[in-house]
């Protein structure tokens, strides 16, 4: 046998090892690799009634959804095929233009942005990925005193009281 197909025979493994590894590293970080993922409907968009980048795509393990319409509330995890800025651009835009306000961007490895439209809030959160790609985390529900409290730990039916949830010593 030549040496040259020798060579191929033991650096074809190799290559398709790399690509392997590059695709994992791509999918890996949100464990999309082992989720379908399937792209939004228009179905799907008219149940969701919030602004979402075209061609994104959802990761359907990930995602849930309750009610449809202006009673949508659930968590989409997208996928989308342009960059972080380009999406976090789209949403401060779209959601103004869709009626929400935006109360909050922090902006760090990810960006979050919070919003809120009479009794609803939205979160959103934007991941920046390999090749100029990103994916966020949309959350959206019903923005009420009890839920708030809820998330604070706070029984509304107790009443006012006079304690602090802790002390610092």
């Amino acid at each position: 046998m030549s040496k040259s197909k020798i060579l191929i025979a033991l650096l074809a493994p190799l290559v398709f090892a790399s690509c392997a590894t590059i695709n994992g590293m791509m999918y890996s970080e949100d464990g999309e690799d082992v989720s379908e993922i399937k792209d939004i409907s228009v179905s799907k968009r008219l149940q969701i009634s919030i602004p979402i980048p075209d061609n994104s795509k959802y990761i359907t393990d990930k995602t849930i959804i309750f009610g449809e319409g202006e009673r949508f509330t659930g968590v989409l995890y997208l996928l989308h095929d342009i960059s972080a800025d380009e999406v976090v651009e789209f949403y401060r835009v779209s959601m103004r233009d869709d009626g929400w306000s935006e109360i909050a961007i922090v902006r760090s490895d990810f960006v979050l942005m919070n919003f809120d439209k009479e009794d609803r809030f939205a979160t959103i959160k934007v991941n920046r990925k390999v090749f100029d790609n990103s994916s966020s985390e949309v959350t959206v529900g019903p923005k009420t005193g009890t839920t708030i409290n809820r998330s604070l730990n706070i029984d509304s039916n107790k009443g006012s009281s006079n304690e602090q949830p802790f002390t610092i010593q």
